[in-house]
This record gives C-alpha cells, sequence and structure tokens, in this order.
C-alpha cells in the first residue's frame, strides 16, 4: 500500500468516476484501476461495487473505512512534511481553508493578501461555506483551518477566538417591523440562528420568508427595501447611520466572536502560521 495509492482512492471515493479521478490526479484511467487493484489485493475485500448498467460506482463498507483512514493519514503525512520543512527553514505547501459567509465578504481578501506576502511559496485554497459545513470540512479532512462565528460543540474541535463582531436588525425605515418580510440566510447558517432566536424573544412571527445563500445578497436586499434581515455590523457599514434605515435593536444582539477551529491536537504548521498572524494583527489594532 502506497500513498500515492491512497490518493487515488480518495479522489475516486469523492468524485465517483474513474475517468474524472485520472483528470484530477493527471495519471490514465488504466493507472486509476491499477491502484484500485492494489489496495483490494492489500485489504482482500472490495473496495467500490461497479454497475455496469449504469455505468456508477458504489462505495463498499470496507471502502469507507479505507476512505476515513487514508484523509487522516494523508494529514498527518503533510503535517509531517510542513514540520521537516520548517527544520529546514523553509515555509512551503498547500493551506485549505474555509470562512463562514461574514468573514469571507469581509476580512479573508485581506488576510490572504498579508499570508502570501509573507510566505509565497504556500498554495492557499480557500473556500465559502457556512458553519455547519466548515466543522464538517474541519472533521473529515477536507481543510485544515477554518474560520466560523457562530458556537462551536464538537468534542473533536479546537477552537481560536481572534475577534469579535456584533449583529444588527435592520431594514429600510419604512417597513414595519410586524409586517414586513424577513430575510432569512439557509440552514445551518450560524446567522440564521441568532436570526430567529431574536425574533422568538421578541415574540414575532414573520409574515414572509426569503431565504437566499449570500450575506451580501441578505445586505442588498435590504437595501432595496425587500425586507428586513439581521447582518454584520462589519457588512452593514454606512447603513447604520444613515436615516434612511431603522435599527429595530438600539443595542446589538450579541457581541458574536469569531474563531478559529482545527482538528483538536492535530493542527498544521501553515494553520498554527496563519492563526499567529491574524492574532497578533488583531492585538496591535
Amino acid at each position: 500500500m502506497r500513498l500515492h495509492e491512497l490518493r487515488t482512492f480518495i479522489s475516486l471515493v469523492e468524485t465517483k468516476h474513474f475517468t474524472k479521478t485520472a483528470e484530477q490526479l493527471y495519471i490514465s484511467q488504466p493507472t486509476v484501476s491499477l491502484h484500485l487493484k492494489r489496495l483490494e489485493t492489500h485489504f482482500g475485500q472490495a473496495l467500490i461495487h461497479r454497475h455496469s448498467f449504469n455505468k456508477t460506482i458504489e462505495i463498499s463498507e470496507a471502502g469507507q473505512l479505507v476512505y476515513r483512514h487514508a484523509k487522516e493519514i494523508l494529514h498527518q503525512v503533510e503535517r509531517l512534511d510542513q514540520e521537516m520543512d520548517e527544520l529546514e527553514g523553509l515555509v512551503r505547501g498547500h493551506l485549505k481553508i474555509a470562512a463562514t459567509h461574514t468573514i469571507y465578504e469581509t476580512m479573508l481578501e485581506k488576510m490572504i493578501h498579508r499570508f502570501v506576502n509573507l510566505y509565497p511559496e504556500v498554495v492557499i485554497d480557500a473556500k465559502l461555506m457556512n458553519q455547519e459545513q466548515v466543522e464538517q470540512a474541519v472533521l473529515h479532512y477536507e481543510i485544515d483551518l477554518g474560520l466560523v462565528e457562530g458556537v462551536v460543540e464538537a468534542p473533536q474541535i479546537e477552537v481560536t477566538p481572534f475577534t469579535f463582531d456584533r449583529l444588527r436588525v435592520i431594514g429600510r425605515r419604512e417597513l414595519d417591523l410586524r409586517e414586513a418580510t424577513f430575510i432569512y440566510r439557509e440552514e445551518g447558517s450560524a446567522g440564521r440562528a441568532a436570526l430567529e432566536s431574536w425574533l422568538a424573544t421578541n415574540d414575532i412571527v414573520p409574515q414572509r420568508i426569503i431565504t437566499v445563500h449570500s450575506n451580501r445578497l441578505v445586505k442588498q436586499l435590504i437595501e432595496n427595501g425587500t425586507g428586513i434581515s439581521m447582518i454584520s455590523e462589519r457588512l452593514a457599514g454606512e447603513m447604520l447611520d444613515s436615516a434612511n434605515y431603522r435599527l429595530h435593536n438600539e443595542d446589538p444582539v450579541h457581541k458574536r466572536t469569531f474563531q478559529f477551529v482545527t482538528l483538536k491536537g492535530q493542527p498544521t504548521r501553515l494553520s498554527e502560521k496563519w492563526m499567529a498572524m491574524v492574532v497578533e494583527e488583531f492585538k496591535q489594532n
């Protein structure tokens, strides 16, 4: 069993397609089949089931087990590579991060800019996810580092705060709070959970709900008078002081913490450098 065979199998599980796996890894399709055969020979069990009638594959129970452990093995190999590089004074490698919407849309660009200037040999892959997706991605070794704005309860995840934010309920001045449309984020979003909690506390039942998947779109729908919603002060910006808008909570709903999430006891060196950079920057500001 070799590492490149595990990488091939991980890609095959995630794409569920031999051709796509070959294209993703820049290898031939027969090589994908060979790597799979070697793994199945090593473990003595079928890792996938092929369905010839529709050319799809199904991952067996044994295959799911190999997949989970393969992800962990490659994560540990990546940690080792980065630590060995550090012994030689090198900072390089691949940093996979994901951020929830407010952080992604208002802060991530500056973080990436500073990090790549400090460490130009690091390749960054940044994804946009909601809170639930970030936590699952960390737990399943799909990303090295998450940046979130909600409460994290998974015991396997380590949380490192780096700054805070406040939420405001805001809409055009002419809108009545108890008759207006409310703009919700999607299920699994920390912002949606906070808005639902505020509405329940104030005994408000929305007459109509629109659900969207972007904070930018939430802001645009507030600006054009479509409805009322709860957004970050960072995103609201000049709306907070404009006479065209009404704040329905004079005091912020709550001060929420922005935080890093990593697998407990398993951060990569690049994740640690990113966190140290951001924490130091907020200390100075």
